[in-house]
């Protein structure tokens, strides 16, 4: 195999020194150059099968390569501990926040975030669960995974795993040969997780879209044409005198129990909706003000938290992450800007994103002004794997996403993948998705 090198440093290539692939690298090599071909076919049946995203303006394929990324079993179920622990104390920081009316992060941070909602002091969401859905990005530096971050609000990804899963053993089959890769799940969860909290054991479940416009409304629809949810825009839900309805074509107006919702603007789109939830109406997952444990300000105080919530996070490292709101972490950066990446607190698929080191983005002028809106964490010179782009295989920067559901983790995980060798693998800024094995 020829493997063209564009990344910058000397990553540990998972690929090619991970034992785990030997054989995978022996039945790719058994395609010879028709793999190739095969992922174009798979890219192409993607987009004809409208596995696409929307951005500027337009609907583009979500671009696949179909060569696995694996994952022993022994790892995920290291990772996936972790995971139910951090989703615990994010969970508990939000109940403080709002129910107790404490405030374990400093002050400045809720001050400023955007996502405190004063609404919710003193209300308690259905069961107690604030977080219904947490994505966790995650990447390995020689083999050893670290958490980037945390995403609450809305996360998104899981139909893109099931999807990279399907077209890999679609259009190549062979390569899964003499591996036991555990089923994807991860869908069901989400499910059970909602009718939990719906408190009924046939609840009317809505998934709420903002339209056809959305960049992940592709994933909208696979959720809920797999789990047999309603999709529903803004236009379609009705609050009444003492319950929410939703406005179908087939029933009329039908009862709604809860809302998955997937649009963050609940106040504009969807007016009085907030006020129905408060009354216990209609219940909202994720429930509004999770944000504030979305904050990424928050994420460096997540170590402490634990501590605070007598959880131990093993397992899984989290890098040296600061807010560049204390003046000596403002002066660090400036003095020594390659070795951090910048990252706005209300970013989200690599916008507000830049990473000096590769990039050499001239964003510190906005960072001395705006600083408390600002974090810094350590560059990981993270493992990279290879890639099938075109007619060659590359060296690539890659992430893990996990998906958290209360209390259980998803075997389908999404690999995102960089091009042209930088570490931003988001698919808004043009990354690829890979599929990943679980293997026993």
């Amino acid at each position: 195999m020829k493997i063209r090198k564009v990344t910058k440093d000397k990553a540990y290539n998972e690929f090619l020194n991970d034992p785990s692939y030997s054989l995978l690298i022996k039945n790719l090599e058994s395609y010879g150059n028709k793999i190739f071909n095969l992922n174009r076919k798979a890219n192409l049946q993607a987009f004809m099968e409208g596995f696409t995203f929307y951005t500027s303006l337009s609907y583009r394929g979500t671009p696949i390569d179909i060569i696995p990324r694996l994952l022993p079993l022994h790892l995920f179920s290291k990772i996936s501990s972790y995971l139910i622990a951090r989703n615990y104390v994010l969970n508990r920081l939000i109940k403080e926040v709002y129910e107790e009316k404490s405030a374990p992060l400093p002050d400045w941070i809720l001050k400023t975030t955007p996502y405190f909602r004063p609404e919710m002091i003193g209300f308690t969401p259905p069961k107690g669960i604030y977080t219904h859905v947490y994505g966790a990005d995650i990447v390995r530096v020689n083999g050893t995974p670290f958490i980037l971050e945390d995403n609450l609000r809305i996360p998104s990804g899981i139909s893109y795993s099931y999807k990279a899963f399907e077209y890999s053993m679609r259009f190549a089959p062979d390569l899964a040969e003499g591996y036991k890769i555990l089923n994807l799940s991860g869908l069901e969860y989400l499910y059970d997780i909602l009718r939990y909290v719906s408190g009924t054991k046939d609840p009317v479940i809505v998934l709420l879209t903002d339209g056809c416009y959305n960049s992940a409304y592709f994933e909208h629809r696979f959720i809920s044409e797999k789990l047999g949810l309603i999709l529903a825009e803004p236009s379609d839900i009705i609050i009444k005198d003492g319950e929410v309805v939703v406005d179908t074509v087939d029933e009329g107006e039908v009862h709604v129990d809860v809302i998955y919702r997937r649009i963050e603007d609940l106040d504009y789109l969807t007016p009085g909706l907030m006020k129905a939830y408060l009354r216990g109406w209609v219940t909202l997952a994720n429930a509004p003000g999770t944000g504030i444990a979305d904050d990424k300000a928050t994420f460096v105080w997540i170590p402490y938290l634990a501590e605070r919530y007598n959880v131990k996070l093993d397992g899984v490292i989290q890098p040296l992450t600061f807010c560049l709101y204390e003046k000596e972490n403002l002066e660090k950066v400036l003095n020594y800007p390659t070795r951090f990446v910048i990252k706005k607190r209300e970013g989200y698929g690599g916008i507000g994103l830049s990473i000096i080191k590769d990039d050499q983005i001239n964003v510190l002028k906005e960072v001395v002004r705006e600083y408390e809106n600002f974090i810094a964490q350590e560059v990981l010179d993270f493992d990279t794997v290879v890639s099938v782009v075109g007619d060659s295989y590359y060296e690539t920067y890659a992430d893990l996403r996990f998906f958290t559901y209360y209390d259980k983790v998803a075997t389908a995980v999404l690999s995102r993948v960089g091009i042209l060798g930088s570490r931003v693998t988001n698919n808004s800024s043009g990354g690829l998705v890979k599929p990943v094995w679980i293997i026993e």
